[in-house]
């Protein structure tokens, strides 16, 4: 019969080989499922397509290519139409404000902060990955 020692040791490394397990099925249904399965950098979209395709070596170099040049068009619509993003933002945060109490206000004043300091680091980190 075990004893109650070994079986607490038992327990323990089932407890632990079942955070493991729990761990890699998070960070699959995150990475892998979390965008639907689509590339979300101009490198994954060139290795999904290699690999789907069977692109060539040469193949992968033109498409490569191509992707570099799209990126800076892409870049340019994005900032040219941003503007109009932030208007719209904007006038929806004017309009939540409308049914805010005043306390509710300056609360949610403070989590806009937060939320577009956030949205500023994410940009930041996305333009360095496109260097």
């Amino acid at each position: 019969m075990l004893t109650e020692k070994i079986k607490a040791q038992l327990l323990i490394v089932a407890t632990f080989l079942l955070g493991i397990l729990v761990g890699a099925a998070g960070y699959y249904l995150l990475v892998e499922r979390g965008t639907g399965g689509l590339a979300t950098t101009p490198e994954g979209l060139l290795e999904d397509m290699t690999r789907s395709l069977r692109l060539s070596e040469q193949q992968q170099t033109e498409v490569e290519d191509l992707l570099k040049e799209s990126r800076q068009e892409y870049q340019d619509l994005r900032n040219q139409n941003r503007p109009q993003f932030i208007a719209l933002r904007d006038k929806l945060r004017q309009r939540i404000k409308g049914v805010l109490t005043p306390e509710q206000q300056r609360l949610y004043d403070d989590w806009n902060r937060d939320q577009d300091a956030k949205r500023e680091q994410q940009r930041s980190r996305e333009d360095a990955g496109r260097r």
